[in-house]
């Protein structure tokens, strides 16, 4: 076992997208694995799948939805490339990158289950708690059912 943070922490899940939000929790998520050599940062991006219903009317409907879905992973790919080196050249050097074409909620969450860090870091995007609850709230769903704790940086 490697050394730990002064707060206990192995490793660190966390979640982003394109925000400003997710930004700030991403280097947050550095200053949690500071001082710890061995700690590992899972940078997790999930692009939600699109529902493809086609009739037989509008076929190529369902080949522009399809393009249109590889084009978002394309581009989640590459933010959790940048999110990686961008980790690295802030001497993260445990870092693994994960895009999962999943629910954003779902696939961390199932992540969380799987890999059991010692936290989950997401960002929040600044919606009301009245409009979360109407809307659903990634952070506010992520915290309800994670089986880590769940540290949500503003």
């Amino acid at each position: 076992m490697g050394d730990k943070t002064p707060l206990g922490l192995n490793s660190v899940l966390v979640a982003i997208d394109a925000s400003k939000k997710s930004v700030k929790a991403l280097e947050f998520s550095f200053r949690l694995l500071q001082g710890n050599r061995e700690g590992k940062l899972y940078i997790l991006h999930a692009v939600t799948p699109v529902m493809l219903r086609v009739s037989g009317d509008a076929p190529q409907t369902g080949i522009m939805i399809v393009e249109r879905q590889q084009e978002m992973l394309n581009e989640a790919n590459k933010l959790v490339k940048k999110a990686v080196a961008h980790a690295k050249a802030n001497g993260i050097l445990n870092v693994e990158g994960i895009v999962k074409q999943q629910d954003p909620v779902k696939a961390i969450i199932q992540t969380a289950d799987a890999l059991k860090p010692d936290i989950i870091v997401l960002g929040n995007r600044g919606r009301s708690f009245r409009r979360g609850i109407f809307f659903g709230s990634v952070s506010q769903r992520v915290a309800a059912d994670s089986p880590v704790s769940v540290l949500i940086v503003k």
